[in-house]
């Protein structure tokens, strides 16, 4: 009786460890590590331009050749003239960041406003032939006053290539074949512009400067030759103030700021 027990109870055990070897993987196969799932990266950041803060798309587009520098008396650049003979005015923040963006001999983009009846174009985004650009931040930095130029005077002679104009369109000297530039308040250009004008010989001098980006001076004699000069005033008068003997008269303009 017990014989026949202990064959029932070893059968079943057989039958287990059989089929445990058969399920158990073989001690060669290459145990593959499960796959994590991870979260597709996130998209890119927008970039946004540092260029500026205004939307420019607006404004029709300009491309010319730059035949030279507008320099300005003070140091610097006001804008540069394209080999067509229009003057591009730029603000003095853009013309402060032209060193090493564009050169004369460059064809470039201009974005601006053309203007009425004068080749003169105010210029609000300039862009290189290597596709950088400048834009106009729209902040006014003033120029310095005259007072603040010193010394010894520079004198510039030759045949005038073109009236200069400002950004505003008034006639304000003129730029010389051998691309020196020759300013002069507005009322002073207006009472000597027979001698601003294409071909005519132009002897001029005055403080300024001369360097890389050009010559220009602030005129204080002007005329045909060294011997026919004439005085001029340098700078733009200052606006007239109230009438002597007027309520306004004796108040001095900010005194009750403070």
């Amino acid at each position: 009786m017990m014989r026949h027990l202990s064959f029932f109870c070893a059968a079943p055990l057989a039958a287990v460890l059989a089929f445990s070897t058969a399920v158990a993987a073989p001690a060669h196969r290459r145990v593959v590590s499960p796959q994590i799932e991870t979260a597709p990266p996130a998209a890119a950041a927008p970039q946004h331009s540092t260029q500026g803060v205004y939307d420019l798309s607006p404004l029709p587009v300009f491309t010319g050749k730059i035949e030279q520098f507008l320099p300005s008396s003070h140091g610097g650049i006001i804008g540069f003239i394209l080999t067509d003979g229009t003057q591009v005015f730029v603000s003095v923040a853009e013309g402060h960041s032209f060193a090493g963006l564009i050169k004369p001999g460059d064809t470039v983009q201009i974005s601006g406003l053309k203007g009425v009846g004068l080749p003169i174009i105010r210029a609000f985004e300039v862009t290189s032939p290597r596709g950088r650009s400048v834009q106009d931040n729209f902040i006014s930095m003033p120029l310095h006053s005259t007072e603040m130029i010193s010394g010894p005077d520079l004198v510039q002679h030759g045949e005038v290539w073109m009236p200069l104009y400002s950004v505003g369109g008034k006639l304000t000297g003129a730029v010389l074949k051998d691309h020196s530039v020759i300013y002069l308040s507005t009322a002073e250009a207006a009472r000597v512009a027979n001698l601003l004008q294409p071909g005519q010989m132009l002897y001029a001098v005055g403080t300024g400067s001369s360097g890389e980006l050009g010559t220009a001076i602030d005129a204080r004699e002007i005329g045909p030759s060294a011997d026919k000069l004439v005085s001029v005033t340098v700078g733009e008068a200052p606006p007239p103030g109230p009438p002597a003997g007027s309520a306004g008269y004796d108040v001095i303009p900010g005194a009750g700021d403070h």
